[in-house]
């Protein structure tokens, strides 16, 4: 490739669950995603969300499908992340909500990187780690 990068964002993210009802939950109840459409689509049902300036796109498996479950053994995204102004006050209203820290970080903690913010990992509808972060 040659030439001038052209400038460019993000407009969504696709993720697929096994759980729409309770992804569509955890993103609006807890991040206070809007959701902006749900309706079948081909042979699987999906929701738009809005987030900010980004959406999020949610896929249930197909009909007659049944997806794997998530691990850290695949290839693709690892974690969706968020920032908050005060880390320890989403997480007072998340677990409220019956949200819960993941297994593989049961506390919050700030990675040994020069001026890193505070990070916290919630366990997702799926079983996947989403990040909730400080300001760096």
């Amino acid at each position: 490739m040659s030439g001038e990068a052209i400038a460019c964002r993000v407009h969504h993210v696709a993720l697929q669950t096994a759980h729409l009802d309770q992804a569509v939950k955890f993103y609006t109840e807890l991040f206070g995603a809007e959701l902006l459409s749900r309706r079948p689509f081909k042979r699987r049902e999906m929701a738009w969300l809005k987030l900010g300036d980004i959406r999020l796109e949610l896929f249930s498996a197909r009909v007659g499908e049944r997806l794997n479950d998530w691990n850290d053994f695949i290839p693709g995204p690892v974690h969706l992340a968020f920032e908050v102004a005060d880390l320890d006050a989403f997480l007072n209203r998340a677990k409220s909500l019956g949200a819960q820290l993941h297994p593989s970080h049961p506390e919050p903690f700030t990675p040994p990187v020069p001026g890193a913010g505070r990070i916290a990992y919630l366990l997702g509808p799926d079983g996947e780690e989403v990040e909730v972060r400080e300001p760096d």
